[in-house]
């Protein structure tokens, strides 16, 4: 097991915006975009990846799991 960090991708939206959280997620083989205003919700459903990873997203803004507030 590596000890990189896992974040999630956001889109980054610019203010105003009606939610704090618009993120990337994956189920069942597609890549779709949810919203959210609570960490805790973009945690546990956000499709997650390690900094390198989201490199290959450059349209999305990479944020590590622990800085989400």
């Amino acid at each position: 097991m590596t000890n990189k960090k896992l974040g999630v991708l956001l889109v980054d939206v610019p203010e105003p915006k009606c939610w704090k959280y618009n993120y990337l997620d994956y189920r069942e083989g597609t890549y779709s975009i949810f919203i959210d205003d609570d960490p805790s919700g973009v945690k546990r459903d956000a499709y997650k990846c390690t900094q390198e990873e989201a490199k290959k997203y450059p349209q999305f803004k990479w944020v590590a799991l622990e800085d989400l507030e």
